[in-house]
């Protein structure tokens, strides 16, 4: 936007981006004044309930009128963008000066104060900023302090208009009441206050933690360090800021700003304020005494009550409501912390969480309603905290803990937290000595199953047993091997685990699960490197394994994903369909079956199949996910679009779900809403996937050397795709001075893809689209043999049937691309797909395919 003039306003450079919005600094033409001027996302300005939000935020910053607050100039409404006009502050923030370490003490108090005086201005007119923090913090070239972005501010006794389920404010800088999600006063705004003034001091936050949830544990329970470099009469009064403004309960904390300034004011010693305050604990001591009495007799009450109540104490707890997991569990269990953060476990660490998933998992079918994410998912969506839990996945329940290695003793800490408020629900601490290691992962589950309140019945205690070693050595390395294989994208990694899978199957030769995770570690090391050696390894210990134990359900998985992966689609449906019969419930089962399906061109046993999954696991947003895949690729393009919005119900916060609508919009030529539907994704993540998308969409506009620029940073991201690199054959096809380069960049993309022919020999898809490179580069022999071989596996495929189309034009056959359009057309391909594709224009053009057209709207 540099350059451009929006209103009277010319922008003039990008100062910076936020959760609410871009700001750049722009000349007012009118006033003849730098401004600084805030733009809305698009997917937010296009929301009315976000434009509402907004505009709250503005008309109650714009009502203050402070030296140390930041001016709020207009609000402005533009070629649907909506933008806010501030002040323009030539300073720096505060986070940048803290770079370089602590403030001297006197600086840090005239900061402060002028901090301080700022809040009181707007907490007198009940206006809460809710996201103090020092880089919302600017100080001026004169050195003055400016407050910025009210863009959180809640209006006292308004209206307050927030995201479901988000909790706003930077964790660091939350209060306590705050990270429980609690209605919040101006006594937020002073602890968060104090964290600034400890930050001035120290150079450091003190509430620390490698994620949210660690973090948030140490705001609710464990004491700051105190202030130990300064010392004098103003380390005095900066000590006695701190302690009241950081009181975790808000009755020992400061009421108003107005009481920080007085004390900013007194002399180091104690002073009769503070005095008045001691009186007031003691009154406090005396209320809490008659409150211990009248909770003595209350418990002695419910003691007895367990002796006359016939269902025992289990009832008695749900009778007071100490019974705190619900009753519909959705679970998801984050990567466990590594104390004392010695590298050499960390693929340990990560390995318990991933056994720990997969064994609940399997015992989901005894266990209510209990459904649990895939460990696979968790690490792919780099899940940190249990609130981003609940946003991308929508569960209710997160487990969080941490893995410490002591003198021979492993200890487990696992937390149950209530993913939505943030709070903490049950705790459990397992020691284990290093000789019983392997039973860690039986006495982690019971545990888990106890804090959620799930009775261990005969059936959960064989689910147990099954696949165990009893040799600690073989358990220790499985774990390790599993962990590594989680990040399977990293061949290093593929390695590690193939060397600790080795290892355990040398400590354990009969152990079926370390066969079947080294055959699905050489697997996964194929799919990078495409070496053909490595699949006939991965088979054959899985089929090892499988003869250990046929009943397993992640062996028959494995071996079910091989078998797809080498168009052997009956043995793989066989071994899936085993793995449903002993667990009705696996996902990784049916997706996989469905997929098998697919590959054969059994739409409508896939079809079922998902649905299948769906019905058993309503409220799972993957589900709907890959039913709603199924129908894109069969032209069903509002029955994908219901799904899509399903999963977005579900799962507000997933990419994938807007990624995914804004496709089909795009094949819809709704194409307002689809860029809508990219950038509120990648406003959440970015991802190769969605670079991808919006590549095409440039190209779809015949913005051919912005779709190329796209295309190749999606290739940063994953360069082993050959339909991107075929995209970005095609962009460059469409730059004047680049049509060798798109030669060159077709024979990339075929080489690829005939790697992968060599493994799938069946795969349709793969094959349409080799033949479309090859019209493209001239050889039309390849061409005419592959499109031929592509129809013959899948004559119903709409995909492979439109590729025909657009391959026998471009090996010039007019009449038989007519044909096949027409075939793809009549089973639900997407006309305004095939208007707007470049290459077709010539073909779009002829009265044939007008006539194509009219027939077919005439018939409907």
């Amino acid at each position: 936007m540099i350059c451009e003039t929006i209103l009277h306003y010319k922008i003039i450079e990008k100062l910076g981006e936020g959760g609410m919005g871009v700001v750049y600094k722009a000349e007012d033409t009118k006033l003849k004044r730098n401004v600084a001027i805030k733009f809305l996302p698009r997917f937010i300005s296009s929301n009315k309930e976000e434009q509402k939000r907004f505009e709250i935020e503005a008309q109650a910053a714009a009502s203050l009128n402070h030296l140390n607050i930041s001016t709020i100039h207009a609000i402005e409404n533009a070629n649907d963008q909506v933008f806010i006009v501030m002040e323009f502050i030539d300073g720096f923030e505060l986070k940048e000066k803290l770079k370089a370490g602590p403030i001297p003490i006197s600086e840090t108090l005239n900061i402060a104060k002028q901090i301080a005086q700022g809040l009181e201005t707007a907490h007198s007119k009940g206006i809460i900023h809710r996201d103090i923090k020092s880089s919302n913090i600017m100080i001026t070239k004169n050195g003055n302090v400016k407050i910025m972005d009210f863009g959180l501010a809640k209006i006292g006794h308004g209206t307050e208009i927030t995201k479901i389920g988000t909790t706003i404010g930077t964790t660091a800088y939350m209060s306590p009441e705050q990270t429980r999600g609690e209605n919040v006063n101006q006594q937020t705004d002073i602890w968060s206050f104090g964290i600034v003034l400890y930050e001035m001091l120290t150079g450091e936050l003190p509430f620390k933690g490698e994620y949210d949830q660690a973090i948030i544990y140490s705001i609710n329970n464990i004491d700051y360090h105190p202030v130990t470099n300064y010392s004098g009469s103003e380390a005095t009064v900066v000590d006695r800021i701190l302690k009241k403004c950081l009181e975790k309960n808000q009755a020992d904390r400061y009421k108003t700003v107005s009481d920080i300034l007085k004390d900013f004011e007194l002399p180091g010693e104690e002073n009769q304020s503070v005095g008045k305050n001691v009186k007031s604990k003691l009154a406090n001591k005396k209320y809490t005494r008659k409150k211990i009495f009248a909770l003595t007799g209350f418990t002695i009450g419910i003691i007895i009550l367990s002796f006359l109540v016939p269902a025992g104490w289990q009832k008695i707890k749900e009778l007071v409501g100490w019974d705190s997991a619900p009753k519909v569990q959705h679970l998801l269990i984050l990567p466990f912390v590594n104390i004392g953060n010695d590298q050499s476990k960390q693929a340990f660490c990560d390995g318990l969480m991933e056994t720990l998933v997969s064994k609940l998992t399997q015992l989901e079918q005894y266990a209510g309603s209990l459904w649990v994410v895939p460990a696979s998912e968790v690490i792919r969506n780099k899940i940190k905290s249990p609130n981003e839990a609940y946003q991308m996945f929508g569960v209710n329940l997160a487990v969080t803990g941490s893995l410490q290695f002591m003198n021979k003793i492993y200890r487990l800490t696992l937390n149950l937290v209530d993913a939505k408020n943030m709070r903490q629900l049950n705790s459990s601490v397992i020691d284990i000595k290093e000789k019983d290691l392997f039973s860690l992962q039986d006495n982690s589950v019971i545990n888990l199953l106890e804090m959620l309140n799930i009775q261990l019945v005969p059936e959960l205690k064989d689910v147990l047993k099954a696949g165990r070693t009893k040799i600690p050595e073989a358990y220790a390395q499985y774990v390790q091997g599993r962990g590594y294989l989680l990040r399977y994208e990293n061949i290093e990694n593929i390695d590690e685990a193939v060397n600790s899978f080795k290892m355990s199957t040398e400590s354990d030769t009969v152990y079926s699960l370390a066969y079947a995770g080294l055959g699905e570690a050489y697997w996964r090391k194929f799919e990078i490197t495409k070496n053909t050696e490595l699949v006939k390894q991965a088979t054959q210990l899985c089929q090892r394994a499988f003869r250990l134990d046929s009943l397993l359900s992640p062996i028959n998985v494995t071996l079910g994903i091989i078998y797809t992966g080498t168009g052997k689609y009956n043995d793989a449906i066989k071994h899936f369909n085993k793995a449903l019969s002993n667990d009705p419930l696996n996902a990784s089962a049916y997706r996989g079956l469905a997929k098998a399906y697919e590959s054969q061109g059994k739409n409508n046993e896939a079809e079922i199949t998902f649905k299948r999954a769906i019905k058993l696991k309503p409220e799972y947003w993957a589900g709907y996910n890959d039913l709603g895949v199924l129908y894109y690729k069969n032209g069903k393009y509002e029955h994908a679009i219901q799904q899509f919005k399903k999963v977005i119900e579900l799962t507000p916060d997933n990419y994938r779900g807007y990624n995914n609508l804004g496709g089909i919009y795009y094949m819809l030529e709704r194409r307002k809403e689809a860029r809508e539907m990219f950038e509120r994704s990648l406003s959440i993540r970015k991802s190769y996937n969605i670079l991808t998308n919006l590549g095409t969409l440039y190209y779809i506009e015949r913005k051919f050397d912005d779709a190329a620029k796209t295309y190749l940073s999606a290739l940063e991201l994953n360069d082993k795709d050959y339909l991107t690199w075929g995209n970005l054959a095609a962009a460059y096809f469409g730059i004047p001075d680049k049509k060798e380069k798109a030669i060159e960049t077709y024979k990339r993309a075929i080489e690829i893809a005939e790697k992968q022919l060599k493994i799938n020999p069946n795969d349709a898809e793969l094959i349409s689209n080799l033949a479309a490179y090859y019209a493209d580069i001239g050889n039309k022999k390849n061409s005419q043999s592959l499109l031929e071989k592509s129809l013959k596996i899948a004559p119903d495929d709409v995909q492979v049937i439109y590729r025909a189309a657009t391959t026998y034009e471009q090996l010039g056959s007019r009449d038989k691309a007519l044909q096949w359009l027409s075939l793809a057309i009549r089973k639900g391909y997407s006309k305004t797909e095939i208007e707007s594709q470049p290459e077709l224009k010539e073909l779009v053009a002829d009265t044939r395919y007008k006539n194509i057209i009219t027939n077919f709207e005439n018939i409907k």
